[in-house]
């Protein structure tokens, strides 16, 4: 870790919230759901689905949990009059994990029922490696009933191969978004190189499609999107050059790339362009400022800006 991101994590909590908002205005759409929705109109005008999701994680009471789901139950009856394809992602702290697992399930299943009634597939996010047994449970019980659930693998951990492997097995329909993972895991269970997380990237990604799972393709990483693409002309699941835009109607490909708002627009309309389906993370919510200073923390390109905001630089 370079000394500059040392001092920048540091700093960060002295940092005005007015400061932090001028950088996370660009990643965030806002606190209210009404400034998700005009996003997500925005997204889909430009050619892009999108994956809704209300900021927040380790809730500290049940009653906190299930305020998180009454609240994606208004994104998903606000969500018709301005995409009908978008997609919702929750985490497992926000849904009570770390209080309840048993409580975790009852309101996912509640949640993917609800977005079933829409047509719509919840995301069931990964947090850090203390939380990764519990959510996979969590998953693999709540998939049994409800196939509209997919989940998150990070590549950068030792043991996700072995968790492909295992979801595969459960049988056909898995749908996997595949990202390298923001915790910065200790070395003895992950990998902290560049070069290494990427090569296991491209591995678990080989893995997914010879498994026939959907592939959701997290990365803003152009290196890696096009061996990813060579992956797909492999296993045959290229989607059409005129294919629907945004993950629209039409044949479905079984894959999409999905990027986070604000970040690398102009890789996600070079893919837009060659034909392939594209997703944007759109974040909103109340806990704007925590999810800005964690994504500050772990991206020190970021974390300039906002240094040099502070101090009146340009």
């Amino acid at each position: 870790m370079s000394l500059f991101t040392t001092l920048v994590r540091r700093a960060l909590p002295l940092v005005p919230k007015s400061v932090i908002w001028t950088v996370a205005r660009r990643y965030v759409a806002g606190a209210s759901l009404e400034d998700a929705l005009a996003r997500v109109r925005t997204v889909k005008a430009d050619g892009f689905g999108s994956i809704l999701d209300i900021l927040g994680e380790g809730v500290g009471t049940r009653e906190g949990a299930r305020e998180a789901v009454a609240e994606y139950h208004r994104a998903l009856e606000a969500l018709p009059a301005v995409d009908e394809d978008a997609t919702i992602s929750v985490k497992p702290t926000h849904l009570g994990l770390l209080l309840d697992p048993d409580l975790c399930a009852e309101l996912l299943g509640e949640l993917c029922a609800a977005a079933a009634s829409h047509g719509r597939k919840v995301r069931f996010e990964m947090e850090d490696a203390p939380t990764i047994d519990g959510t996979l449970e969590v998953f693999r019980r709540v998939r049994r009933e409800h196939p509209n659930v997919g989940c998150v693998l990070q590549a950068r951990l030792f043991r996700t191969a072995g968790d492909v492997d295992a979801l595969l097995a459960d049988g056909p329909g898995l749908d996997v978004r595949l990202v390298k993972g923001i915790y910065l895991e200790p070395p003895e269970i992950a990998w902290t190189e560049p070069a290494d997380i990427s090569r296991s990237y491209a591995e678990l990604a080989d893995r997914l499609l010879a498994g026939g799972a959907t592939v959701g393709l997290a990365t803003h990483d152009t290196a890696l999107a096009d061996t990813c693409i060579g992956l797909l002309e492999k296993h045959g699941r290229l989607a059409r050059a005129d294919a629907p835009a945004g993950g629209g109607a039409g044949d479905d490909p079984g894959y999409e790339f999905q990027l986070l708002m604000g970040v690398r627009l102009d890789e996600a309309r070079r893919l837009r362009d060659d034909g392939h389906p594209v997703r944007i993370y759109v974040p909103y919510g109340k806990d704007w400022h925590a999810y800005t200073q964690r994504r500050l923390a772990h991206n020190p390109e970021i974390a300039r800006h906002v240094t040099r905001a502070f101090f009146g630089l340009k």
